[in-house]
């Protein structure tokens, strides 16, 4: 580590085993600056920014050093930024956490995207069952369920029983794998193709055990309507982050 360096530690959320990533500002004497809840176990009831030992930092944790994205700033400035904040009041976990705090110091915009991970995947959860009402509604057959005919006339019939949790649970492991890789140190595209893959094949199995009675082919159809609903609900809470940035942007 050197002066001005992003740092960050994995902790645990007081009472669970949910691992996140505590960051701060390597101020190169032994200390460092980072945001912090006054209460971990109450993290909505406010903080502030503190300067405190490297040691009280990593309580015990291992101390990495991260540059996603890039500093846009050189080290002597990132400290200076940091030591200017020190003491202000103020933490909220979802728009003023320690990685906003740091992502600051070092290029100047507040962003954290371990806040982006959690918040996008909710959102994306409403676009991906709107694509499954969606397919049910495009799609012949019985009011509440999509009925496919396969190419040896296997029919298949997914109900939204099916397609909602398939949505549902794809979105929670596709969390869960864009979150693990994001802490293995992946970068936002790997972190996000990480989630992606795992919500697809998540709902593709999903959908697939439920073409189980109409045999192989009942399978596959199946899996590829899963991997359809997917797709569809990616494409749909992709634009919808587009036009929020778009709309951040505007003056």
């Amino acid at each position: 580590m050197a002066r001005g360096d992003r740092v960050r530690v994995e902790r645990r959320l007081v009472g669970s085993g949910i691992a996140y990533m505590h960051h701060g500002i390597d101020l190169g004497d032994g200390t460092v600056a980072h945001a912090r809840p006054d209460d971990f176990r109450q993290p909505f009831a406010g903080g502030r920014v503190e300067r405190t030992s490297l040691e009280e930092f990593a309580a015990g944790g291992a101390v990495r050093v991260t540059n996603d994205p890039p500093a846009r700033f050189p080290p002597e400035e990132i400290i200076s930024r940091a030591l200017s904040q020190v003491g202000r009041p103020g933490y909220c976990p979802v728009v003023d956490n320690c990685e906003h705090f740091a992502t600051w110091c070092a290029t100047g915009e507040r962003a954290s995207r371990q806040a982006d991970i959690v918040l996008s995947r909710i959102g994306s959860v409403a676009a991906r069952v709107a694509a499954a009402v969606a397919t049910r509604g495009l799609a012949a057959g019985a009011a509440g369920r999509v009925v496919v005919r396969t190419a040896v006339g296997t029919t298949v019939r997914v109900g939204l029983r099916t397609l909602v949790p398939a949505a549902v649970a794809g979105e929670a492991l596709a969390l869960a794998a864009e979150w693990a890789t994001h802490h293995a140190g992946g970068s936002a595209a790997e972190s996000r193709r990480a989630g992606e893959a795992a919500g697809l094949a998540t709902s593709a199995v999903t959908c697939g055990l439920a073409g189980l009675a109409g045999g192989p082919a009942g399978v596959v159809t199946g899996a590829l309507m899963g991997a359809a609903v997917w797709s569809g609900g990616s494409l749909v809470a992709r634009a919808a982050e587009a036009r929020t940035c778009g709309q951040r942007r505007s003056p």
